[in-house]
């Protein structure tokens, strides 16, 4: 494994280990990724094997049990997805996008680092051992359907991949699993739905929690599989079953288990379920819960909300369709008690992937600055959190600096925290220059 950088003053930078080498084995062990090295590395006495240019050397080292060595490594090779999803995501992408968002992740090991989700596939025995042996838990699993004829036209499997049979091994031993269903109207529902929410059931022990969310569906999906789009009276009678199964599965293990995603409820016109039903939030990352999870930082945090802000301050909170109901309703009333602000809701359609897409962390640079373009001039613009990626790019690989001198204006993701956009608020330049 290719050595990337080494920490000054760390144990490596003292025996001479400089970036470019490589890490073959630790303790008579091949050292794979970055994983195998963390869970390696730990041990008070080492053997390491390096090998620079044509040389190997072997280290003995003792140093104290949980001391790193300092390094750190070139980038993980990312497994790909086996499956061929009808409803993959990955194939509504439009064209021109950066590369990355054209690959299918299918990485067992990022799923335990970052919680992605993995259909487990193309995890063979040699992968479910090493889940087990190095404690990869929990794993973040997209199972939609366990019925292998439905599974097989859905996911576009070449021969069962024997999912229950993995998820039964993974139980037995130990680890925790978070699971999800997309739910596809008219193929993975109905009946098949059931079986596959019984047959996970089994295994509530490690199964942390199941999470029903809709398909999502782009203006892209030239020559794809035809799929339909739930709308509310289909998210109302799924939230109806949904019911009952939390009731039924509460009352055998004191939690609900299985849980819909916040665009059900919103779809369906249903009000957000209180923090109790969601069990400690288990996949808010998946949309399950985010919107109880955002309302009780805003009720928490509203209590501490300024009675007057210094001088008069206009505030654009952007949104996009599928909460801007919520924002209206719940944030906009907290903020028009502060005198001196005066704000204002824009919702931005997704020119990027349609209409048919609504929910704000798939918002572009491009929807935003079109959104934007023919408003009042304000002291600062708020974007909804998760908006963008890592590297502080939108999915069209704008910065938010350029957007800011697109528009003309100040603009802040928010973080969670409402006291920092009063900081900006208050500040004596409010506008971007």
């Amino acid at each position: 494994m290719k050595i990337a950088s080494v920490e000054p003053g760390s144990i490596a930078e003292e025996l001479g280990i400089v970036p470019g080498n490589d890490l073959l084995e630790i303790n008579g062990a091949r050292v794979q990724d970055h994983i195998d090295f963390r869970f390696r590395e730990g041990d008070a006495t080492l053997s390491v094997k390096i090998a620079r240019e044509s040389e190997v050397t072997i280290f003995d080292i003792e140093k104290d049990e949980g001391e790193s060595l300092g390094l750190d490594f070139e980038d993980l090779k990312i497994l790909a997805c086996g499956n061929d999803c009808v409803f993959c995501f990955v194939d509504q992408n439009p064209q021109g996008m950066r590369k990355q968002l054209y690959f299918r992740d299918g990485d067992y090991r990022l799923s335990f680092m970052y919680g992605n989700y993995t259909t487990m596939t193309n995890a063979g025995p040699a992968i479910l051992r090493r889940i087990i042996q190095q404690r990869l838990s929990p794993q973040y699993i997209s199972v939609h359907v366990t019925d292998y004829d439905v599974r097989k036209k859905l996911m576009g499997l070449k021969k069962d991949d024997l999912i229950l049979e993995k998820i039964k091994l993974l139980h037995d031993n130990g680890i925790d699993m978070h699971t999800q269903i997309v739910l596809c109207p008219g193929i993975n529902d109905g009946d098949v739905l059931a079986k596959t929410v019984r047959d996970l059931f089994r295994f509530h022990k490690h199964i942390v929690s199941l999470a029903i969310v809709p398909v999502g569906l782009t203006d892209h999906r030239f020559g794809l599989f035809e799929l339909k789009k739930v709308d509310a009276g289909y998210a109302s009678g799924l939230l109806e079953i949904v019911d009952e199964w939390q009731t039924a599965f509460r009352k055998k293990t004191g939690r609900n288990f299985v849980y819909a995603s916040d665009e059900f409820h919103i779809v369906a016109g249903r009000s957000i379920p209180a923090s109790s039903h969601y069990d400690g939030f288990p996949q808010t990352e998946n949309g399950v819960g985010l919107v109880r999870s955002f309302l009780n930082g805003l009720a928490a945090q509203s209590r501490r909300f300024p009675d007057r802000l210094k001088n008069p301050r206009r505030l654009t909170l952007v949104t996009a369709e599928l909460p801007s109901g919520i924002i209206q309703e719940k944030v906009l009333p907290k903020l028009n008690r502060i005198k001196n602000l005066d704000v204002e809701i824009v919702t931005a359609v997704n020119t990027l992937y349609g209409r048919s897409v609504t929910v704000a962390g798939l918002l572009s640079g491009k929807c935003l600055s079109s959104a934007l373009s023919d408003r009042v001039p304000c002291d600062l613009v708020l974007l909804p959190p998760d908006i963008l990626n890592a590297d502080g790019l939108f999915l069209d690989d704008v910065t938010v600096e350029q957007l800011e001198t697109t528009i003309g204006t100040r603009v802040m993701v928010f973080d969670g925290q409402w006291s920092e956009m009063f900081k900006v608020l208050n500040q004596k330049q409010g506008r971007a220059a």
